[in-house]
């Protein structure tokens, strides 16, 4: 007998549903808590309140301080903030006609290296790009950042990878950029892609060196329009939105309220390096158990697809994102057959999958062409409940 049509979505990389605790923090505001969190009087400070208590949330789960917290509209912002401060800061103190040099992962979201191309131009800055190589598990090439790191004047790296869920070595980076530090008496400012680690792999800012790291709310149960960046209280900071002095003079413009009270509840539900969750009932599945649910996908699209062939190893990446690609299919027509069952997956970055093209970065990886033209991204959150997963396994095999 066949199922009752019902939309299976395995793309929560390129966005999540929100959760109903999201969406009803973010209905109380509108509906009950609307003062500007500027303002006064007691409307205003109960805003204020609500801003605050998601900040601290934030601040928790990076173990950091919350005057490293700045709101923003999005990942996307705080990429823009990051990159520009640090970009004005490198122009301003280097010597005339002294080449800036600005290093990036190879297989980093597109929002990176095209924000680093944009400012260097608007800014005038003389400075040199380089991609760093990675391997073929998408690991990035230490012996090749260690050898340049002294040369370098900025970094951009991410924690897990958007498309295949590669896990970056970022205590191996930090040693490394640690160690140049100390040699060389400087070291690059760095910024961390934290948007796909959010609730899969912990981050801490005291164990880790970076100054900066950008995050979406949208990509973990949040509504989209809100996200947050994290900027060391040591690092140079330049604002790119002014004229209202709102997030203490970072971030002009008055905050997205209901998106901010959404997000703070979701981080709520999420253990911090050295604190437990704010709120006792779970929400998200532990590590081993989003490991059995991949275990129980692959073996479903092994059943049904004997060829199959996972882009990047399991054990390198988080359980939540599986990139695949299938011999003799093109992803367009295995993006189809999902399609028609009910499965929404995608091709790779929901930013660039409009016009399917070869993955650049399972080609930055150097993988055969026939797998970069045939990749699959299925992903999904770690909210996942047990009853979504068997509906999805039985559409998989519906499909096969």
């Amino acid at each position: 007998m066949q199922r009752a049509f019902r939309q299976i979505y395995f793309d929560c990389n390129a966005t999540t549903p929100v959760l109903p605790v999201a969406a009803d923090a973010a209905m109380e505001t509108m509906r009950s808590l609307y003062g500007n969190p500027s303002s006064t009087h007691l409307s205003g400070l109960q805003a204020k309140a609500i801003l605050e208590r998601a900040r601290r949330e934030a601040a928790r789960v990076l173990n950091s301080d919350t005057s490293e917290i700045i709101f923003t509209s999005g990942a996307t912002e705080a990429i823009q903030t990051a990159i520009v401060s640090m970009l004005i800061t490198i122009r301003d103190a280097l010597p005339s006609g002294q080449e800036a040099r600005i290093a990036y992962g190879s297989t980093e979201h597109k929002a990176v290296p095209e924000a680093l191309e944009h400012w260097v131009g608007k800014l005038a800055l003389n400075a040199r790009i380089e991609k760093i190589p990675v391997d073929a598990q998408g690991k990035l090439d230490l012996a090749w950042l260690r050898d340049r790191l002294p040369q370098l004047h900025a970094l951009a790296t991410m924690a897990v990878n958007n498309e295949t869920g590669a896990v970056a070595p970022l205590v191996e980076v930090a040693k490394l950029v640690d160690e140049c530090g100390l040699k060389q008496g400087r070291r690059p400012l760095w910024l961390v892609d934290g948007v796909q680690a959010l609730g899969k792999i912990a981050l801490d800012t005291r164990q880790l060196s970076f100054d900066y790291a950008c995050f979406s709310g949208h990509k973990l149960y949040a509504p989209k329009g809100v996200g947050f960046l994290f900027a060391r209280k040591s690092a140079p900071f330049v604002p790119l939105m002014v004229g209202g002095g709102q997030e203490s003079g970072n971030r002009s413009g008055t905050e997205n309220l209901p998106g901010v009270a959404a997000f703070g509840k979701i981080l709520g539900y999420l253990p911090g390096p050295s604190s437990p969750a704010t709120h006792g009932d779970p929400l998200f599945h532990s590590e081993p158990e989003l490991e059995n649910f991949r275990s129980r996908i692959v073996a479903a699209l092994t059943e049904i697809f004997p060829r199959i062939v996972f882009n990047t190893p399991l054990a390198h990446s988080v359980p939540t994102t599986l990139n695949f690609s299938i011999p003799g299919m093109a992803s367009k027509e295995i993006l189809d057959l999902f399609d028609s069952a009910g499965i929404r997956v995608s091709a790779g970055s929901a930013c660039s999958s409009a016009a399917i093209k070869p993955s650049y970065v399972l080609q930055a990886m150097n993988l055969d062409s026939w797998r970069c033209s045939a990749a699959v991204r299925l992903s999904f959150g770690p909210a996942l409940s047990e009853e979504e997963l068997e509906e999805g396994l039985l559409a998989l095999r519906e499909v096969g």
